[in-house]
């Protein structure tokens, strides 16, 4: 049987993102969590919805700007 939920520490890692960054998510209901106790946790399709619902980037797009070398003139 498949992991139904998924404590913070998993989702983190699972996610590759930090706990503010996933607090963040919770805060801004991109990721929607349950309590149990005090525990909480994150259900494997809500964290798989949100994977699946980020945009993404092709190959021909950069992140960074790249520079290029000033011309000098001789």
């Amino acid at each position: 049987m498949d992991q139904l939920l998924y404590t913070v520490g998993q989702c983190c890692r699972l996610a590759s993102i930090g706990r503010t960054k996933f607090y963040e998510l919770v805060a801004n209901g991109e990721i929607p969590v349950r309590k149990v106790g005090k525990k909480t946790l994150v259900a494997a399709a809500d964290l798989k919805s949100w994977a699946e619902h980020l945009p993404a980037r092709t190959t021909g797009q950069s992140r960074h700007k790249t520079r290029t070398a000033p011309q000098v003139a001789i």
